[in-house]
């Protein structure tokens, strides 16, 4: 039987679509904190356990929460859940899957991530029972996912040892150069991740309600929500055109959201530290920089203070495609954004300020990554059918003959 964590109403969505062309090639569980997602899974035939805070907690798993490293989790770095609840909430998720594994063989689990409050639970006891995991995340790249037995970014099999892409087959120039294209083409629309749909937050709206009276684990604080998302910002771009931006010489600073795991848990900087740094190696380059704020950021704390720094530290801040501000500039610094991996395609000399996995590509281990490495026919934030083939190769399952 393979488990599948469900800790979000976005990843219930991704991870239906995911099983559902395969639901009857393997057992599957899904195992949630999310009580409407738990609704929808039994109501669409899937088997569905709901991890809550009503379940009694016993001492040893409150003990046996410390070794969970919960407070590494992205929910206490981000301010979204106490300290005091976050240890409840794991033993409360160590209960619940402890329970499923004396119940059901589990042989692969599935987790997305791996650093929420619960994926950190599932990856601990997985660790401890040798069960092999398949941790996913977005490439960033038209119709590839990240999937990995290790985990994702930094702490994923290829961050601790890259040289592992030496092994795979180069790809064909031309299929490369199709790809590009593509990619070029998926590049020029808006980040899917940056769109958010009514339907998308009535779900998790009605999601958040349903915590409360079903004892929902791993809810952020009511305050945290608020925050996000609340208002209007002091946002304001530079009047920058696309003509301009050729005629200037310029490092490009795409900034990362504030919450993000890739900056919390993989890099000693922030967005804030970035944007000093980016600015005085710019000023000692005699290059103008420019700064992006992500797309997908919703604090507007954050928002507003990178907007206060303009005047002190010398930046323009555009809205500009991201493809066009890599194109042109002179050098990219990222923190350790995907950004840094994408101007690599264009042949940037790039500088990352955090960790991450691809610091040492060059450019054989860059087309390996991208088309022997990474699962391809998987567009994460897309709402169609994935393909059998695909979604087995994520779930590790064999290929029918």
């Amino acid at each position: 039987m393979i488990l599948v964590l469900v800790d979000s109403m976005e990843r219930y969505s991704f991870f239906r679509r995911l099983i559902s062309p395969i639901k009857s090639e393997a057992r599957f569980l899904f195992v949630t904190t999310e009580p409407l997602a738990h609704l929808l899974l039994i109501a669409r035939g899937f088997q569905s356990a709901y991890v809550n805070r009503r379940q009694a907690v016993a001492d040893k798993y409150m003990e046996e929460a410390e070794a969970t490293n919960f407070r590494r989790s992205i929910e206490i770095l981000s301010g979204c859940i106490s300290e005091d609840r976050a240890r409840k909430d794991a033993a409360s998720v160590i209960e619940g899957i402890r329970k499923i594994l004396s119940e059901h063989d589990i042989e692969a689990c599935l987790l997305w991530n791996g650093q929420q409050l619960a994926g950190r639970v599932l990856t601990y006891l997985c660790d401890i029972h040798g069960i092999r995991r398949r941790v996913m995340e977005i490439s960033n790249l038209p119709n590839k996912l990240f999937v990995d037995s290790q985990g994702v970014n930094a702490l994923s099999t290829i961050g601790g040892n890259p040289s592992i892409l030496d092994d795979l087959t180069m790809p064909d120039e031309q299929k490369h150069a199709d790809w590009f294209a593509e990619y070029e083409h998926y590049k020029a629309s808006p980040l899917p991740q940056s769109a958010v749909t009514f339907s998308k937050k009535a779900k998790r709206l009605v999601n958040y309600a349903l915590k409360y009276p079903f004892g929902g684990a791993c809810r952020t604080e009511f305050s945290q929500v608020r925050r996000r998302g609340r208002g209007k910002t002091m946002f304001v771009t530079e009047p920058c055109s696309l003509e301009e931006l050729k005629q200037q010489r310029y490092m490009f600073l795409p900034l990362q959201v504030s919450s993000d795991t890739q900056i919390k848990l993989h890099s000693d900087v922030d967005n804030i530290d970035a944007i000093r740094i980016a600015a005085a190696k710019a000023r000692d380059l005699a290059l103008r920089l420019i700064v992006k704020i992500h797309p997908a950021e919703t604090d507007v704390r954050a928002i507003n203070e990178i907007v206060s720094m303009r005047k002190n530290f010398e930046f323009e801040i555009v809205t500009l495609s991201t493809n066009d501000l890599i194109r042109y500039a002179d050098e990219v610094v990222t923190i350790n954004s995907t950004v840094g991996l994408e101007a690599l395609l264009y042949g940037k000399r790039v500088t990352c300020l955090g960790r991450c996995f691809y610091v040492n590509f060059d450019r054989a281990r860059l087309l390996k990554y991208i088309h022997g490495y990474l699962t391809d026919g998987i567009d994460y934030f897309g709402g169609g059918n994935i393909s059998a083939r695909a979604a087995r190769s994520v779930c590790g399952l064999s290929e029918k003959s």
